[in-house]
């Protein structure tokens, strides 16, 4: 079915822009562009020698971390202390390449199932060791102390219940600055030098595939929330051996966008734009397909806009009012949606798959023009944490001296917990391929936060999706369903 296309752009001043990244169109202090500069280069250090490295690698100098020191989550360990207890057996291991056999000393295994000897890197008797990268400082839209007061809550919580098996959880938190060059770099550190047991994701899709690919390649777990499934030259996420997503994919949220479109917007015109940055060119073609099959010629428009949105943002506003859509399907950063509805002299709806647009720092800067906007998550609202999960908010506020809980320490609370519950199917005697083999084993993880999770068949765990709607009355997001399949 053909698609009309009544909108092109270029994107020739993309090099220009990656470098204004000046705050902008009224948005909160602390609030910049979502996507900050740096490309894919993933480095080589600290690949095993004689094992395959990663396609399209640049290299990156030792020590290439740029920290202040003032990335360490209070309560956590900071960077550099000593981990409390030798780590047992075991090394970083070696290398899967791109989801080929590992070997080495400590590898992961093989595509069969981890094998080889186990690989305690991280491990005590006492402690388990795991680092979590997330954007802190940068070009994120994100509040700069949430992360910083979200990571660890649950590992507080579920240590002064005698943690894991015994063990008590140690977060390491490093600001990767929503940069890839510099997630990897942190992600480096975190596994070589701290010798964390796995790494946590904590957002952006660039910097979790950075890291992702690092951690592979010296054997190290590493789980994220579900973000693209592929990335042109360096293959699918799904053949790293070490990797696990925890939710939908974006690919696999297609089909439950498309839903939302026709079930609200029946012979209406509707809009699809998606940021131009290469990790999202899969789900553009599938979102884009998934839209042409079921509303054919009311697809108006299918378009890529830039990574960072600033002066861009006006003449976007104005073709999406003109093009006549009443909805927009969007699937880029928070800060260029915030900043393309305070543009818009038109009401329309936005709606798209998750996990970051449904914050309410969103919702704060984007309001009115962003009423109704339905967002997929991974995690429900500050609305229904409570049901779900009452132990989060006492939590919450006991690690941070009283302060009002938000929905990144939402987001974090339930990475933690799920990681937990995973460390625990690992076994007493954990090691790392007894916590691949527990994921692997067809058992389904349910934390009462995120949707339940099964590694049984793929490394894309996630079988369902919260959804939200933003009440510009309130200026927050509020959940609307769960676990929507």
């Amino acid at each position: 079915m053909r698609m009309r296309n009544r909108m092109t752009r270029t994107v020739a001043l993309l090099s220009a822009l990656a470098f204004m990244l000046a705050a902008g169109c009224g948005l909160k202090p602390g609030v910049a562009q979502m996507y900050g500069p740096g490309g894919t280069g993933y480095g080589q250090q600290g690949v095993a020698p004689g094992q395959p490295g990663l396609p399209g690698e640049q290299g990156m100098q030792p020590g290439a971390l740029g920290g202040t020191g003032q990335d360490a989550v209070p309560g956590a360990t900071a960077p550099g202390q000593s981990q409390a207890g030798a780590t047992r057996t075991g090394g970083t291991g070696g290398t899967a390449g791109s989801g080929g056999p590992t070997s080495g000393p400590g590898g992961a295994g093989g595509p069969g199932g981890p094998g080889g000897p186990g690989d305690t890197t991280g491990v005590t008797d006492k402690t388990i060791k795991i680092g979590v990268h997330a954007p802190v400082t940068g070009a994120a839209a994100f509040p700069q102390k949430s992360f910083e007061r979200a990571v660890g809550v649950y590992a507080s919580y579920i240590n002064s219940k005698g943690g894991v098996n015994g063990r008590k959880i140690e977060v390491l938190f490093r600001d990767d600055k929503f940069d890839p060059n510099h997630a990897r770099a942190v992600c480096k550190d975190l596994a070589e030098q701290q010798k964390v047991f796995m790494i946590i994701g904590g957002a952006g899709s660039d910097q979790i595939d950075s890291c992702a690919r690092y951690a592979n390649s010296v054997g190290v777990p590493y789980i994220s929330a579900g973000v693209h499934e592929t990335r042109p030259g360096l293959g699918s996420l799904a053949k790293l051996r070490t990797y696990y997503a925890s939710s939908l994919t974006y690919e696999q949220q297609a089909p439950l966008v498309t839903r939302l479109v026709t079930s609200q917007f029946e012979g209406k015109k509707v809009g699809l734009m998606v940021a131009d940055n290469d990790s999202l060119d899969n789900y553009f073609a599938v979102q884009q397909e998934s839209l042409e099959r079921a509303i054919g010629d009311n697809l108006e428009f299918a378009e890529r806009v830039p990574k960072n949105i600033q002066s861009e943002a006006p003449s976007i506003a104005a073709e999406i009012c003109n093009s006549g859509v009443e909805a927009v399907v969007w699937m880029g950063s928070p800060s260029g949606l915030i900043n393309v509805t305070k543009s818009m002299t038109c009401t329309v709806r936005f709606l798209g798959a998750g996990n970051t647009n449904g914050l309410n720092i969103v919702a704060e800067g984007g309001c009115p023009q962003l009423d109704n906007a339905q967002f997929f998550s991974s995690f429900p609202q500050l609305d229904k944490i409570n049901q779900m999960d009452p132990n989060f908010e006492p939590a919450y506020r006991k690690k941070n001296n009283g302060e009002d809980p938000d929905d990144i320490g939402i987001a974090m609370w339930g990475a933690e917990k799920l990681v937990s519950m995973m460390l625990d199917a690992g076994g007493k005697d954990l090691s790392r391929q007894s916590f691949m083999a527990a994921l692997e084993s067809g058992k389904t993880f349910d934390n009462n936060v995120y949707p339940p999770v099964n590694f049984g068949k793929s490394r894309f765990g996630g079988t369902a999706m919260h959804q939200l709607r933003a009440d510009c009355g309130q200026r927050q997001f509020f959940t609307e369903r769960l676990n929507v399949r």
